[in-house]
């Protein structure tokens, strides 16, 4: 079960015709990502828009991008480059005429949509966060992808080959309901569908009932963006960022506590917010790295959950990340009835970086605590947060018993889970943290048979191999193998209904 992903962003993102360049994907180095501007350049009709996602400054040791820049690369193309964080974006001169912007000016700033603006007003050629995201995504999308929804099929389909059979979206917008809807009442759909609204959807709050689909298709919460990412500064962290090289280059505010000055509301607005959409059957789930935000968050949550009668019952409200808490978080966090979904994928890219080169070694050797939180009683769950990285469940198991980054080196051996444990994350712990672990998440009398073949015991495979070693052989759900060729002819065969409604809907990262 993946419990947290975005899979409009990521099948739009991650597969062409846009162009995925994240290290990790074929993309080692910042010249290896000039080659292909290159070759785009010329090979590319000159107004055709070129979308790109997953720069990764801090791996890739850059500078900021900017529209000065980016005219250079692509004098006659529209260019928009989404970085690996999802909390911010990149963009030329001719993308602002995409835009809609009169004389390259961007909107007024709000807390989900920030802009860089050069000192005549017009734009700097940056923009952070959510609504950022989605203004910039949805202008560029009818010039690039010609089918979103095969593009979502497609994604759905990647999933099933790694192992899922359940995905949640933690970012879904009303606009997504008819798409998202076919997909699931399609013949031989490969995963579930739970869904996450996000707060600031004009229909948030309004009924979602998916009738006979709800097997396939149901909300099960609201979501909230509390911070953004430590790799660009955003993430509300209780400790400076090193002076070093690597963060300097990349722009890292280096010297800074980010703290509580780079959270996206203040404790009383984070309240209202909660007040507003819970419910004793509704989760809210908050985006939240870092240490000093927690606390915001928890204290929300416990004042919230004391208002409306819900403390001590199974809420299972949600924390997105939980990248950097204490132990005595983790231990207040599952006190409290709350669990979290974790991100393996950033100890595994960026360990060696956050372990005493961005942080301190006693902090950033830390990140992502796997077993405090095990421990804590916060029932942890793993996630690839859409297009952030490759849906690849084993890797994540692997991180998390091995503790090794890309590199093989070990970070914070003492925060390892056992391979059953972390087994566990990403099954039943995933299917109960959606409200749906009498249904699925185990192979169990009375569920709704949804289960993988793997090619061998993971038991019996070295963990620094699961990823090497295990292989998907197929899946099968509610006791039907899954067909991934007549899927896709499905899908291509709705896509033209469709397609409209995800060209004018998109998502917010993760």
């Amino acid at each position: 079960v993946q419990a947290h992903d975005h899979p409009v962003p990521a099948a739009l993102l991650c597969q062409q015709p846009a162009h995925w360049i994240a290290p990790f994907v074929g993309y080692p180095t910042w010249e290896d990502v000039e080659a292909l501007f290159t070759t785009l350049r010329a090979q590319t009709p000159a107004g055709q828009p070129l979308m790109f996602n997953g720069l990764d400054r801090l791996l890739l040791s850059i500078p900021m991008p900017d529209r000065e820049s980016l005219d250079r690369y692509f004098p006659d193309h529209p260019a928009l480059i989404f970085d690996i964080t999802g909390h911010a974006l990149y963009f030329n001169s001719r993308a602002t005429v995409l835009f809609g912007w009169k004389n390259a000016t961007p909107p007024p700033d709000v807390p989900d949509a920030r802009w860089t603006r050069r000192p005549d007003g017009t734009a700097g050629g940056v923009g952070y966060e959510t609504q950022a995201t989605m203004t910039a995504l949805g202008a560029f999308l009818p010039g690039v992808i010609p089918s979103p929804l095969v593009n979502l099929g497609a994604w759905y389909a990647t999933l099933a080959r790694n192992g899922f059979t359940a995905v949640g979206d933690l970012g879904f917008v009303s606009r997504l309901r008819a798409p998202m809807e076919a997909l699931a009442g399609l013949p031989g759909c490969p995963v579930r569908y739970c869904l996450y609204q996000t707060t600031y959807d004009p229909a948030a709050g309004q009924d979602l009932d998916f009738g006979e689909l709800s097997g396939m298709i149901r909300r099960v919460g609201y979501k909230i963006w509390m911070d953004g990412s430590p790799s660009i500064g955003t993430a509300s962290i209780s400790v400076p960022y090193l002076d070093s090289p690597r963060a300097r280059i990349a722009d890292v505010p280096v010297g800074t506590v980010p703290g509580l000055d780079v959270l996206n509301y203040t404790p009383d607005q984070f309240l209202a917010l909660i007040a507003k959409f819970a419910a004793k059957d509704v989760q809210i789930a908050t985006h939240i790295n870092g240490d000093a935000g927690i606390d915001v968050v928890l204290d929300g949550y416990e004042q919230a959950l004391n208002r409306l009668g819900l403390a001590g019952s199974d809420h299972r409200w949600r924390l997105e990340h939980f990248a950097t808490p204490s132990r005595e978080q983790c231990a207040r966090t599952g006190a409290l009835g709350v669990t979290a979904s974790m991100s393996p994928f950033q100890s595994l890219y960026w360990g060696d970086l956050y372990d005493g080169v961005i942080f301190e070694p006693s902090y950033g050797a830390r990140w992502q605590p796997y077993r405090d939180a095990y421990d804590g009683g916060v029932r942890p769950t793993f996630h690839n947060d859409g297009y952030l990285s490759p849906p690849l469940p084993w890797l994540n198991i692997q991180n998390a018993v091995t503790r090794r980054s890309a590199s093989g080196t070990v970070h914070g051996p003492e925060q390892s889970l056992t391979l059953h444990e972390a087994l566990e994350a990403h099954t039943i712990n995933a299917a109960w943290q959606q409200k749906r672990d009498h249904e699925i998440g185990s192979i169990t009398v009375g569920k709704l048979a949804d289960f993988v073949l793997f090619n061998t015991d993971p038991y019996t495979v070295d963990p620094a191999r699961l990823q090497d070693t295990m292989a998907t052989l197929g899946t099968w759900i509610a006791g039907r193998r899954v067909d991934l060729d007549a899927f896709m002819a499905s899908v291509t065969a709705a896509a033209h209904a469709f397609d409209a409604a995800l060209l004018g809907a998109t998502q917010p990262p993760c």
